[in-house]
């Protein structure tokens, strides 16, 4: 099959979040599969220029839009056998970051308008337009409604995938009017509208012929109040056509093995070897060089979603009474940095903090902590986990989302099972499920197997990207 993915962050090019990863591993997953897969993706300033200095500009489109002919360059890269188009426009892409722009309505319209013009242009006639999250979902829309792509739409089928349900580009009547430059009638009518609010998001649930999520139990979650985030009345009426998919990692780029952004390499049979990378971060922040305790670790936006709260009110405690370490990589709402900016000042033979992101970094703490924790109170999938499994790292997490349908609870009596979780829906503590990991972690039998149980374990696409090529062939089998 033929398959369009349309996403505003994809890695190795530009990368804030999870998004990012999905779009570098998926894709090249479904070529190996058989499938001719090209991405379309705004053509940042921020790509680094080893990759940029390899584009090759192919030629540029014309877009009549916001009442005035604007030009999208088209420049090719190919890597792992996928197409990039990366769609040049230097007054939407040219910018210091990614999102949280005061245009950001009128540059996603505008590069959803560029994708169908440059998949016209180009005549790539995909049997499939896959969408990812909020900044490509009007693009379901565009193909059915707006008359000059109806060429487009005859036999093209839409996927929208839900990354986080919370991120739903809400704006006003007029930002739709202004920026799509379609008939108020869609607003007024309630085709674009949701609680008085155009909705970008609920717009692509409401007319894609297939709506995806990243794990079965997040699929599953948000058809309820709790976790629908106010879209699970329409969610309920499509829900036959919702559908989860677990999420995986390239196990390329996260591999212990041939990983040469940490201290030193190790698998499964060589997890000893794990040492030398704990050694490593100790150094780098000037704690107490000690292998026997325990190392914890976060590598997370610093966000309520994260569970931020969780650790306020129990790191103090946990730092007061336990032998460990804490080393956090992150950054966000300023409340809960100045928390670990203060955690560090009280306890600086405990407590090390990197307020950003440093790639390299964290690598790093995925090899050398003991534990890694992730409190949240909802997670779509979550990569860290999966990449800590691979890594030897216990995660430590709240029982939700991807979360329960990656990490098994740990069974002392037959040795089964990657981590620890708590039941935050069950009024489960998260510090009783850190105390079953830090008790275990004096018991070498014990904290062995369950290293080797995470390492040994298939967190690779090769499983979800099979899933998601079923999807495609029963839409265009209909």
């Amino acid at each position: 099959m033929k398959i369009v993915m349309a996403a505003v962050e994809c890695a190795p090019f530009v990368k804030v979040g999870g998004l990012a990863d999905v779009i570098g591993a998926l894709p090249k997953e479904l070529v190996k599969l058989g499938h001719e897969v090209a991405v379309m993706l705004p053509k940042y300033s921020l790509i680094p220029e080893k990759y940029e200095e390899d584009f090759e500009l192919i030629g540029e489109v014309e877009i009549f839009f916001k009442h005035e002919t604007k030009t999208c360059s088209i420049f090719e890269y190919q890597l792992d056998g996928v197409r990039y188009f990366f769609l040049g426009n230097d007054g939407y892409y040219n910018r210091d970051r990614v999102y949280w722009h005061t245009d950001d309505a009128e540059r996603y319209a505008f590069f959803s308008r560029a994708v169908l013009a440059i998949m016209q242009k180009l005549e790539l006639a995909p049997d499939i337009l896959h969408v990812h999250d909020w900044h490509a979902a009007m693009l379901p829309f565009l193909v059915r409604e707006d008359p000059q792509y109806q060429t487009l739409s005859e036999n093209l089928k839409t996927m929208v995938t839900i990354h986080n349900l919370q991120y739903q580009g809400p704006y006003s009547r007029e930002m739709f009017l202004s920026s799509f430059e379609m008939d108020e009638r869609y607003f007024d009518e309630g085709t674009v509208e949701w609680n008085g609010k155009f909705n970008m998001l609920k717009t692509g649930i409401l007319y894609a012929d297939r709506v995806t999520t990243v794990s079965p139990t997040y699929r599953d979650e948000i058809l309820t109040e709790q976790y629908g985030e106010k879209l699970h009345p329409l969610l309920q009426e499509k829900q036959a056509d919702l559908i989860g998919i677990l999420n995986g990692i390239d196990t390329a780029a996260y591999n212990p093995a041939t990983d040469l952004l940490i201290e030193r390499e190790y698998d499964h049979t060589s997890i000893e070897e794990k040492a030398a990378n704990k050694r490593a971060i100790q150094e780098k922040f000037e704690l107490p060089e000690r292998g026997d305790i325990p190392m914890l670790t976060m590598v997370s936006r610093l966000s309520s979603q994260k569970g931020i709260d969780v650790l306020m009110e129990t790191l103090p405690d946990v730092l007061e009474k336990e032998e460990l370490q804490f080393v956090l990589l992150g950054s966000g709402e300023e409340k809960n940095e100045q928390f670990f900016r203060d955690l560090a000042i009280n306890y600086p033979e405990k407590v090390a903090i990197y307020l950003g992101f440093d790639e390299a970094l964290a690598h790093l703490l995925y090899a050398g902590a003991d534990i890694f924790l992730m409190p949240s109170h909802f997670e779509p999938c979550g990569l860290s986990q999966l990449i800590s499994l691979r890594y030897g790292t216990v995660p430590v997490a709240n029982k939700t989302g991807g979360l329960k349908d990656t990490i098994e609870e740990y069974d002392e009596n037959r040795r089964a099972g990657t981590g620890f979780l708590s039941d935050f829906a069950q009024g489960e503590s998260f510090i009783a499920a850190l105390q079953r990991a830090l008790a275990l972690y004096q018991k070498t039998e014990h904290w062995g197997a369950i290293k080797q149980n995470g390492m040994t374990g298939d967190y690779s696409w090769a499983h979800s990207a099979k899933e998601y090529a079923k999807e495609y062939e029963r839409l265009v089998r209909g």
